[in-house]
């Protein structure tokens, strides 16, 4: 699933998104592609939604998105309808790249991560929490298939 050539992303800040009907998380990397944060919790049914997760992607200079699609994503027509309408809103901002990358999994995984980083159960249930982590994960992911 990923539609850019290499060249777009080195040197560049990347970011990946967990898109949910609720929440969208968001996660980026250094231009070395080395140091992964989780870094943001976006509430998509505020009306400031665009506009907060605009600014953050401008303040820090992300060059390439890559929004985690999960397999599944095609049985359900309200999410995959919502997603595809997500990700061509995404893609009209000239300042960045958009890509898309397999997700299966990522908020089981994102579960499992914090349990062995020995997150207390409290914060585990944070709403957000897992979104961050999903998107680190998604952002992984990406860079590991990419080679980068």
């Amino acid at each position: 699933m990923i539609d850019q050539n290499k060249s777009n992303i080195i040197g560049h800040r990347v970011a990946a998104i967990d898109f949910g009907l609720k929440r969208v998380g968001l996660a980026y990397c250094d231009e070395l592609h080395i140091s992964i944060t989780p870094s943001d919790t976006f509430d998509y049914t505020s009306p400031q939604f665009w506009e907060q997760l605009n600014a953050k992607l401008a303040k820090l200079k992300i060059k390439h998105i890559v929004v985690g699609v999960p397999v599944w994503h095609t049985q359900n027509e309200k999410f995959s309808k919502k997603l595809s309408n997500f990700i061509n809103k995404l893609s009209q901002n000239p300042d960045f790249d958009v890509s898309t990358i397999d997700e299966s999994f990522t908020s089981q995984r994102a579960t499992e991560t914090m349990i062995e980083i020995g997150k207390k159960k409290s914060t585990r249930s944070e709403k957000g929490q897992k979104d961050k982590i999903a998107a680190a994960l998604i952002l992984r992911d990406f860079l590991d298939e990419y080679g980068a």
